[in-house]
């Protein structure tokens, strides 16, 4: 027990900040409280809690006050949430990629922000409510971040872009716990949880598609307008309004009437034209990345022949992969995945379930 420790926890107004920060003042750490205000529509500023898209700051106010009793600010850090995350989502897609953007924000602003704003207060560690937790990886000979126990809320993927986080400087309460578990120590500490709502992906994304969010933003650049769908053989299936913000493996929404269950194949914004095929098309045995990071490609390989696991998606089961050269940049799967989609994160685990390392997919190999 770290008892006198300050800690500063990154606070959204959702269950599982709060009770990060509800258990830390239990073992006798000095909590302080950080919002950080991300994206703001302006017709949400006079709806209560329960209605806004993003930064739920009134509730923040009363959990911290009510409930807590520790102080808590307020940062605003929009023009670089815009920046580093709002616009690599747009520039993505613009290439027909499928940008992750939960990942990017927690390696570019909150985790970014969260250690800089508690180096700025003297307050030695910061602490998240992300569902992970620190482990030594006998494989890589350090300590990394490990699978929750609860894998369906598991969230050490969406750390996986995240420098310069270790044991020393990040406190992550909730590993341990499954969702259940966090809910009902929520429910017997008082807070009113019916009214805290779940955090989501692609937070600035209030339209129910992404292809209608893109649409908004575009301002109906050349992106924008008729698209062709075709099969994988080049005949014509038929025409939609937009293509931008069609992913890789979607099925549902594409505007595309067949007999037949189809997919998307690609997206090419250059020809203004989609790809559809049946899943089967989807499956890949190889794949390849880009910006890659951790020890994984630092040379630090484990002397052993231990396995190597991969995910595509934070709730996908690990599958078996290795290197394909000597260049760390494709990889090769034991099994045929659909899920490989350009723009998303590659997470590597070793045998333990440790995260180390991580790139974006570059492309589906054939």
């Amino acid at each position: 027990m770290a008892l006198s420790k300050k800690a500063l926890v990154g606070m959204s107004g959702g269950v599982d900040s709060a009770v990060t920060a509800w258990l830390l003042k239990q073992q006798g750490y000095d909590v302080h409280g950080v919002v950080l205000r991300l994206w703001e529509e302006d017709s949400d500023k006079d709806k209560i809690w329960t209605e806004r898209t993003c930064c739920h700051v009134p509730m923040v106010h009363y959990l911290c006050q009510k409930i807590l009793a520790i102080p808590f600010e307020v940062h605003d850090v929009a023009s670089n949430f815009q920046k580093k995350v709002v616009e690599p989502f747009r520039e993505g897609y613009l290439k027909g990629e499928t940008p992750n953007p939960c990942t990017t924000c927690n390696a570019e602003i909150k985790i970014t922000h969260l250690l800089e704003i508690s180096r700025s207060k003297g307050i030695p560690l910061v602490a998240t409510g992300h569902y992970a937790s620190w482990s030594y990886s006998r494989d890589y000979d350090f300590m990394g971040l490990k699978t929750a126990k609860d894998l369906q809320k598991d969230q050490s993927y969406f750390l996986a872009r995240t420098r310069d986080i270790n044991p020393e400087n990040l406190l992550l309460p909730l590993g341990h716990l499954t969702k259940p578990e966090v809910r009902d120590i929520a429910l017997k500490a008082g807070f009113p949880v019916s009214g805290m709502l779940e955090n989501q992906e692609a937070c600035f994304v209030s339209e129910k598609r992404v292809s209608d969010f893109m649409e908004k933003i575009e301002n109906k650049n050349d992106s924008s307008g008729h698209w062709n769908a075709r099969s994988e053989n080049g005949a014509f299936l038929g025409s939609l309004d937009k293509g931008i913000g069609l992913t890789r493996g979607q099925r549902r929404g594409i505007g595309i009437a067949s007999g037949e269950k189809l997919y998307v194949i690609n997206v090419n914004p250059a020809k203004k034209e989609i790809i559809l095929g049946p899943k089967e098309s989807l499956l890949q045995d190889s794949f390849r990345i880009r910006d890659q990071m951790g020890p994984l490609f630092s040379g630090k390989h484990p002397t052993n022949s231990s396995p190597l696991y991969v995910r595509f998606r934070s709730t996908m089961k690990p599958k078996k992969c290795r290197p394909a050269d000597q260049t760390g940049n494709i990889f090769e799967l034991e099994e045929q995945h659909d899920g490989i989609v350009s723009g998303q994160v590659a997470a590597f685990t070793d045998q333990d379930g440790i995260l180390v390392g991580s790139g974006i997919i570059d492309n589906f190999s054939d």
